[in-house]
């Protein structure tokens, strides 16, 4: 069998993810971290849309038990302009009123952050 063949295969089993957009980055970004504190982890998913010409940051999630006992699965997503510089991780932390945010190469040892992995795809994905 061919790729392509296979491919196809694969979208015929896999039902698309209900796509959400999000207002801000900074959205997208809270969002994730207080979804990932839930549900045990999570990875932000980067890829260039070839046929919007777009480039997508997002992370795919669910609402357990809720369609045909599965749930239903959600790609929270924001397009940028611009690929981020040192994107390996997001670091995030929202302490007495102050939410702050940045794009970095590593973790450290300092508490104050929490960080989540931003994995970049080959291509798009066949859930979007």
């Amino acid at each position: 069998m061919n790729k392509q063949n296979d491919k196809e295969k694969d979208e015929e089993k896999i039902k698309p993810a209900l796509k959400i957009q999000l207002k801000s980055l900074t959205d997208l970004i809270r969002m994730a971290f207080f979804n990932a504190a839930r549900n045990h982890g999570l990875n932000f998913l980067f890829f260039k849309d070839k046929e919007k010409d777009e480039l997508i940051l997002g992370f795919l999630t669910g609402v357990s038990g809720y369609y045909k006992l599965w749930g239903v699965p959600m790609f929270f997503y924001v397009p940028l302009e611009k690929e981020p510089k040192n994107m390996n991780f997001i670091k995030y932390s929202s302490k007495e009123e102050i939410e702050k945010w940045e794009f970095t190469k590593s973790t450290r040892e300092v508490t104050k952050w929490n960080y989540l992995p931003v994995i970049q795809l080959a291509e798009k994905p066949i859930f979007f």
